[in-house]
């Protein structure tokens, strides 16, 4: 018989409301000030957050890097490595307009399904990584 749907595991608003606050924390924690986007697994943006003064750009940027991240199943940092000899596979995604290969974009993974991805956006490469961890860690 042919299978006519899936089911497929999502996060709830709840859960991206409350790793949005735990990053939150995490860059007071660390004196910044940041940006956080948390999307489902098919890329729909489920909460978000901007901190007073973090840059402008950044809610862009970490919708980019949540995006990078769910639609490849890997943090977005990893494709730095993955394209470093590779420059026409690197301009021909840099032409996506949700595309990045920013560090602070990860998948998150509950029960062996990836379930959505954070993007955080608005300190150093290593401290969105810090705070996306920090995020992820609290909801596991």
């Amino acid at each position: 018989m042919l299978n006519k749907t899936i089911t497929k595991q999502d996060l709830t608003t709840q859960a991206a409301l409350q790793l949005c606050s735990t990053a939150i924390d995490q860059a007071v924690l660390l004196g910044i000030n940041v940006c956080i986007t948390i999307v489902c697994s098919s890329g729909r943006n489920l909460a978000s957050a901007a901190m007073n003064n973090a840059p402008l750009l950044s809610q862009a940027i970490s919708h980019k890097k949540a995006i990078t991240s769910v639609s490849f199943g890997i943090p977005s940092k990893e494709w730095q490595s993955k394209l470093a000899d590779r420059n026409n596979t690197l301009l021909a995604l840099q032409s996506e307009p949700d595309f990045t290969f920013l560090g602070g974009g990860l998948p998150i993974l509950l029960e062996g399904y990836i379930v959505g991805a954070i993007g955080v956006s608005g300190g150093s490469e290593q401290q969105d990584i810090d705070c996306a961890t920090a995020a992820i860690n609290f909801l596991n």
